[in-house]
């Protein structure tokens, strides 16, 4: 795959993530979710046999979170062996180490737990492990503040201008390659300071619920909001996007039916524009 898309001009980026408590035993094969705490998240999941409420997860223990940290870096050194770019570690969405930094979700009282320092601790671990492992050049991560899905709530403005500083604060040191954030005002102040603090190359996102547009992604890198805009169903309806946006041709609309469906339709059939 990484090798059909170097034939092709392209680049290509890993995203890594673990999903904390949303998960089952039934999908991870271990027989536990682990979280940073044994709280269950709210909703249900998808497993083989239909849907299933969400279970508590055990508490991983200093150790256990040491061993994640490593499995991060094993995981990214085996994307870059596999002719990968670079990869982005998922910190986003209420999955594992979204869970660290949000209180609602993080109730420890150990060093990973409590103020924000602490709370930041094993991202800022999982961060480091990976630049050291393949080169923070080749190093990106993805951020969600204040999303507030899945359980990872962040209703506390203080304690999240407060988490998200000492975030920036800890990984600017590393030079990361980018930052990838959702968050439905990218040219905020938590935003925009959060962006200039890390001194990473911000991919700006406005979230699920508006699609981003031509329009849109040209304003947020023309106003110097982001450095890059993060796009995702025009992507799926369009295999040619880049093309289409570059000489403002139509586009495909997207078939959401098809968007979490097996097979080809909505995956490898939407037309090129020479297709038409």
């Amino acid at each position: 795959m990484t090798a059909a898309v170097h034939e092709d001009g392209g680049v290509i980026v890993a995203q890594i993530m673990h999903g904390g408590r949303i998960s089952h035993p039934a999908i991870s094969g271990t027989g536990r979710t682990v979280a940073p705490s044994a709280i269950a998240a709210p909703g249900e999941i998808r497993i083989p046999t239909g849907k299933s409420a969400l279970p508590v997860p055990a508490a991983l223990t200093p150790d256990e979170i040491r061993d994640v940290v490593a499995g991060f870096a094993a995981a990214a050194r085996n994307a870059v062996a596999a002719g990968m770019d670079g990869v982005e570690i998922h910190g986003a969405n209420g999955y594992l180490l979204h869970q660290f930094l949000t209180p609602a979700a993080n109730t420890r009282t150990d060093q990973y737990g409590g103020a924000p320092e602490n709370r930041i601790r094993f991202v800022v671990e999982v961060l480091t492990a990976v630049a050291a492992a393949i080169g923070a050049d080749r190093t990106g991560v993805r951020f969600s503040p204040q999303h507030n899905i899945q359980g990872a709530l962040e209703t506390d403005d203080a304690d999240v201008t407060a988490t998200y500083t000492a975030l920036a604060e800890a990984l600017s040191p590393l030079g990361l390659a980018f930052v990838d954030v959702l968050h439905a005002d990218p040219a905020g102040e938590l935003i925009q300071k959060f962006r200039h603090t890390i001194g990473a190359p911000l991919i700006a996102n406005t979230g699920f619920g508006t699609p981003t547009t031509r329009a849109e992604a040209i304003r947020l890198v023309e106003d110097d909001v982001a450095e890059a805009v993060g796009v995702g169903r025009a992507v799926i309806a369009n295999p040619d996007l880049v093309a289409r946006w570059s000489h403002g041709a139509e586009e495909n609309a997207p078939d959401p039916t098809t968007f979490y469906t097996g097979g080809p339709q909505g995956y490898v059939d939407y037309p090129t524009l020479s297709a038409r």
